[in-house]
């Protein structure tokens, strides 16, 4: 048998029900896995093991009694924004390092409502917006190259899936940082159209561009735990009140006859070149499956991209602007953009806001008659520590490599991020984006692609032997 650690939930999920392995088993692989890594990554910044391994004692007897969960026995992690009920909640920063929340975000009490056992709580830029020196915590390192980001946010919650460190996380995305680290990482992830998953006990930077949502091995584990955490919570008003459908039948679904569409310009202007022959490959592949594959024209989206800058500074200034007084003690990255932040205009942020629906038109009309549009899942490949650096062009590596992700979250659209190959031995990524609320399609589209090649199989080199 595989190393659990290297598993996904899915097949983890059958072979509890087969009785090949339990959930004990599955907590200690992983917990072997973060022994013998997490000092080089520096992904886990509480370890959950001894917790975890009483939860999945409860999990393996459930699954003996016929009473399992859709989640049962599976190790996840959270995000260091995300609350967790008696369990250190830092939002990566020293502010909060001794902040332990009363009660859970509501999209963990749903997965482990669902059986998942919180196995970590993940690395974090500082205030979900820092750079890829965590001045408190330190890096986060890429499995596939210590020397590398995981791009961020959700640093973390990106290595700790690559490396097997848990089997399912949690990740936040206000111009990306779901689809970066997954992009950076060689893994999987699903931002959901804006309030598919609720924000309750979330730290929030944006309030209008922010997403919670899976990083995962597969599409087929985003889907099964999308489905877990996504509906509306009265805790969170902007969470949609639209009921969640089932999504495990998009999963193998047929694809033939389906159309993607493909903007060019903006999505392909200052991309690395590996990015291009990344989706040039991943176009081919769909073809061959019978997709069709047209050219759409998205005229105005480096408006979208400028809009929803003028956006996220003021509204980041008013979720923290009583740290504004200590700037100086914040990372580089965030304290920029606090700093930044009280000039802009009230008129700038306002038309920020009123231009989004015109973008939403816009997109709407260009997708008419397209189940998805497909562009590169990140700008580069993941580019070394050293260039991202507090010291160094933090702020060019932000602008850059959320190029191809913030004007869907100023839409509101949802997102999947898959690894599509690798570029000197780093991994490449495509980024498929759907009409509001169908994921669906983005499923359905995905797990044909991850059908018909193996790249989301692909390990870091520094997994051999461990």
């Amino acid at each position: 048998m595989s190393d659990l650690a290297d598993l996904t939930a899915t097949e983890l999920l059958g072979l509890f029900a087969s009785k090949e392995a339990t959930p004990i088993d599955a907590v200690q692989a992983c917990q072997a896995r973060i022994d013998a890594v997490d000092g080089k990554l520096n992904a886990v910044l509480v370890n959950l093991g001894e917790q975890a391994l009483v939860e999945a004692e409860a999990s393996t007897a459930r699954w003996a009694g016929g009473t399992a969960g859709p989640l049962d026995g599976i190790p996840f992690g959270l995000k260091d924004i995300v609350s967790s009920e008696g369990v250190t909640t830092t939002g990566g920063s020293a502010l909060f390092k001794d902040n332990v929340p009363m009660t859970d975000a509501a999209l963990a009490t749903r997965l482990k409502a669902a059986g998942g056992i919180l196995l970590a709580k993940l690395h974090t830029f500082e205030f979900a917006c820092g750079g890829a020196e965590n001045r408190t915590f330190g890096p986060c390192h890429n499995p596939w190259d210590l020397d590398r980001t995981t791009g961020g946010s959700s640093s973390g919650s990106g290595a700790a899936v690559a490396a097997g460190e848990v089997t399912l996380a949690i990740g936040t995305d206000t111009g990306g940082s779901i689809r970066i680290p997954a992009a950076y990482c060689g893994i999987t992830g699903i931002k959901a159209t804006y309030g598919r998953v609720p924000r309750h006990g979330v730290m929030g930077l944006s309030w209008t561009l922010d997403h919670a949502g899976p990083m995962t091995r597969s599409v087929a584990d985003a889907a099964l735990m999308l489905g877990v955490i996504a509906g509306y919570d009265e805790r969170d008003s902007t969470s949609s009140k639209r009921a969640v459908p089932d999504y495990a039948p998009s999963i193998g679904a047929p694809v033939g006859g389906m159309v993607i569409g493909r903007p060019r310009g903006w999505f392909e202007d200052q991309i690395q070149p590996e990015m291009i022959d990344a989706l040039e490959a991943a176009v081919a592949q769909y073809e061959s499956m019978g997709v069709q594959v047209v050219d759409v024209d998205l005229p105005d989206v480096d408006l979208w991209d400028v809009a929803a800058w003028s956006v996220m500074y003021p509204e980041a200034l008013s979720y923290h602007e009583a740290h504004v007084y200590d700037v100086e003690n914040r990372d580089a990255m965030g304290a920029g953009m606090l700093a930044a932040s009280p000039y802009v205009h009230a008129v700038d942020y306002l038309r920020g806001l009123r231009y989004r629906r015109i973008a939403q038109g816009q997109l709407e009309v260009a997708m008419r008659g397209i189940s998805a549009l497909i562009v590169p899942g990140a700008s580069s490949v993941a580019p070394p520590l050293s260039s991202i650096s507090d010291t160094g062009n933090s702020a060019d590596w932000l602008i850059s490599a959320t190029r191809t992700s913030i004007p869907f979250n100023y839409t509101g659209n949802p997102g999947l991020c898959l690894p599509s190959g690798l570029a000197g031995g780093l991994p490449t990524s495509i980024q498929l984006v759907g009409r509001p609320h169908d994921e669906a399609s983005l499923f359905a589209l995905g797990s044909a692609y991850q059908a018909v090649t193996d790249f989301h199989l692909a390990r870091p080199s520094m997994l051999a032997g461990v």
